[in-house]
């Protein structure tokens, strides 16, 4: 018995994908609630109540807002469910202010346009760099090389606006200080990209998860997920696709 199940599809940063039609139906049996963390695929790429979800929740500092503005958050769910929620937040006092609020309502009404734009300027960096031999393993959900693929495409309508990839410096990374270092020089090179921890914004973002998101894990723990010390996670906004690639060639380049 469970009273809930939380997960994270795509997860953040190395893009694996929860099977949500599979994983309903053993929390359904469990007496769990399926609570899908939705911030990397958008309401736009991905539907979990149509796949089994109970709730959904959002990050709305990031693709709602999708300028970095004001903090926030968004939980979906049945009436009952968000009769629970408010109480709660009633009790506790975590409250929207009504500035942020009408922030994210306006924000709301372009989302569609900048995801859209965002995810197909994704889709073409993340295939660029696939064929980059100064980059190593790519991970974008609707790239063919993923290795979940299928899924992704029979769950996902959109691939999302966030690629992560490693640098291939063999050299520079003998020790797992040296390849933070080269991949620190690398970021530091960017001009057009920004380094910083959020996703989503109408900017280009790059940063480090293995000493950000994912600082606090063990190295093993990291190892285990995926995250390296090369492994960069990059948000891509709404310049133009070509000023995106220049600056990520001219990064490597100075590397």
């Amino acid at each position: 018995p469970a009273d809930a199940i939380y997960i994270e599809t795509p997860t953040n940063p190395m893009q694996d994908i929860v099977d949500l039609q599979h994983l309903a139906p053993l929390a359904r049996k469990a007496g769990a609630l399926l609570i899908v963390d939705n911030v990397f695929a958008t309401q736009l790429g991905q539907r979990p109540f149509d796949l089994g979800a109970d709730a959904v929740v959002y990050s709305a500092t990031k693709h709602i807002d999708g300028q970095g503005r004001v903090l926030g958050g968004a939980v979906l769910g049945s009436a009952e469910y968000i009769g629970k929620v408010t109480q709660f937040l009633r009790n506790t006092g975590a409250s929207l202010s009504p500035f942020n609020a009408w922030v994210l309502a306006k924000s709301l009404e372009t989302m569609a346009v900048r995801v859209k734009a965002q995810a197909t300027s994704a889709l073409r960096v993340a295939s660029k760099l696939e064929g980059d031999d100064r980059i190593g393993q790519v991970r974008y959900p609707l790239l063919s090389s993923h290795p979940q693929y299928e899924l992704a495409t029979r769950q996902m309508t959109l691939g999302g606006t966030v690629v992560t990839f490693d640098l291939a410096m063999p050299n520079a990374a003998r020790t797992p200080a040296a390849a933070k270092a080269a991949t620190f020089r690398f970021m530091d090179a960017l001009q057009v990209v920004k380094i910083s921890n959020n996703l989503g914004d109408a900017k280009s973002i790059v940063t480090h998860p293995a000493t950000t998101t994912h600082a606090k894990l063990t190295p093993d723990a990291r190892a285990h997920l995926g995250i390296k010390d090369t492994t960069v996670r990059l948000s891509v906004g709404l310049e133009d696709t070509a000023d995106i690639l220049a600056d990520l060639d001219q990064a490597l380049t100075k590397v």
